[in-house]
Order: C-alpha cells, then structure tokens, then sequence
C-alpha cells in the first residue's frame, strides 16, 4: 500500500486570519517593545536620590529639589516600594498621582508606564471622566494600580464616593507648592485626607515650597513651610550636600550687565507737546462741522 500522506498539524498558538509572516513580525515587534520598556526600567539612582527615598520610606516627605534633579523618579521608586501592597483582590493599596495641569498630568504619565509594569490609568477631562457612570468608575479603578490624574478629578471622585482613601497607600503631589488657599490640593487634604482614619502616605514634589506674594524675610518663608508641613502632613526634606545636585542640574548663574546710561532730552520732549497742544486748541466745538 501507498505510505500514507503527513497531513501538517496547525499551529494553535497563530491567528488563521494572519500569514505566518505576519505573526513573526507582530512577535517580534512585541518583543522589541517589550526589551526596550525593560532597559528603560534600568534605572541608576543617584545618592541624593536615595538619600530622599530613604527618608520619603520612613515618613510623609515634602522633597525640595532643583527643577531637573529627578524628583519624579524618586516617585517612581516610591511606587514600586508600596506597590508591593497592592492587593487587586479588593482595590486597597492603589497608588494616586497627582499633578496640576493636563499637560503635566499626560507626561508624568508616560514616565511612570515606561519605567514600571503597573497598570497606570490616566484620569482627565480628556479621558472622558466627566461623563463616566458609577459603573465606569468602578470598572476603571478595580483595573487600576497606579491612578494618575489632575486634582480636580481627585475632589470631584472623592465628593461623589466613587474612590476612598481607605484604598489608597500613597499620594503623590506634583508641584505641591500649590497646595495653599482654596487650591483642590488643598481641599483634597482638609476635606478629606484630614477627615479619615486611614492616611495614605503621602510624598510632595517642589523646586520651591514659597509661592504667596509678600515673602520679604526668612520669618516669612518660615511660616508658609510650616503651614505646606501641616497641610500635606508632612516633613519637607532639603539635601544638604549639594555637590551632586549642581553637577546633574547645574542652577543657572546670574551674570550682572552694566551699560552706560542714556541721556533724554525732556527739552525736546516738552517743546513737541507743546506744539501738539498748540494744534489741538485751535479745533474747537463750534468750529467742527
């Protein structure tokens, strides 16, 4: 008898809808994205960097560092710190971000997406979120480990219940300096974080914790650190040696310009409206037509 023909077993792991050549690809690119957001995850903090996640681990830390000196990535290894409390079974120890603007709020974002494996949610007005449902609202927060979102959205969720802070482990605070006045950080703290028996911890970031008008004096700047420390329930932390700083973020120097003064003529200025004055008093009411 005829040897019977192999008859080719089908791959059950391809998509009969795509050529072989199709998947390879796709593959490839898949695992192409994927070593290029793990090298991207190869991060090297520098010893000041430490220092400030050191201290942020033990206690709420307002950090006070140059624009420039990696205070987002402190965060982020904040974030993988008490990412560990993550429990997806009943929403607790979630992760919140917030930043100021859409701007900000979009960018800080990506940052955290490329340099960790959460599940990172962004929440804004362009996400849709004014017209999200209670049903919405839990479906995207049971998704969510790392919730990245303007204030507004935070005071408008927590007013409605649609988020509790009893399933927060860590509030992040971009540009915490705003946090003064009827501000909605501000209100988020009194209104809310104050209010409950559970406290997140809680990790600001500023270049300068001094944003009121009128600070003419050290006692000035005294008084508004202390009212940030008492809102945001925190400790701001200054590194002390900043050898590092200023090779990583160099501050900008100031550089003092002197010109020779110039000379103006008020006489010649005087006669010109004089002369203009002169022309116009001689149009009068009744000379009009």
């Amino acid at each position: 008898p005829a040897p019977a023909e192999a008859v080719p077993v089908p791959d059950v792991n391809m998509n009969p809808l795509k050529r072989p050549s199709e998947s390879c690809a796709q593959g490839d690119e898949a695992d192409g994205q994927k070593r290029q957001k793990t090298e991207s995850q190869v991060f090297t903090p520098r010893r000041y960097q430490l220092d400030v996640f050191e201290v942020a681990k033990a206690r709420n830390t307002i950090a006070m560092l140059d624009t420039g000196a990696g205070k987002t990535m402190i965060a982020v290894m904040l974030m993988k710190e008490f990412g560990k409390k993550i429990d997806k079974s009943n929403n607790n120890g979630k992760i919140i971000f917030l930043a100021p603007t859409v701007q900000l709020v979009t960018q800080q974002c990506e940052v955290i997406k490329t340099h960790t494996d959460f599940e990172v949610e962004l929440y804004c007005g362009a996400s849709g979120v004014d017209h999200w449902t209670p049903q919405r609202w839990k479906e995207k927060v049971s998704k969510s480990q790392v919730m990245v979102m303007i204030p507004d959205v935070l005071l408008s969720a927590l007013g409605k219940a649609f988020l509790s802070l009893d399933m927060v482990s860590l509030m992040i605070f971009d540009e915490c300096h705003r946090a003064t006045g009827k501000h909605p950080y501000s209100r988020i703290m009194k209104d809310y974080y104050h209010q409950s028996d559970h406290k997140p911890k809680v990790f600001g970031m500023t270049a300068s914790p001094v944003i009121r008008k009128g600070v003419s004096s050290n006692l000035d700047c005294e008084v508004q650190f202390t009212e940030l420390e008492k809102l945001l329930n925190a400790k701001i932390y200054a590194v002390a040696d900043r050898a590092e700083i200023e090779l990583c973020a160099p501050s900008a120097k100031e550089v003092d310009r002197y010109y020779d003064p110039k000379t103006v003529c008020f006489k010649d200025l005087s006669e010109e409206l004089g002369f203009l004055h002169s022309e116009v008093s001689h149009f009068s009411p009744s000379s009009t037509v």
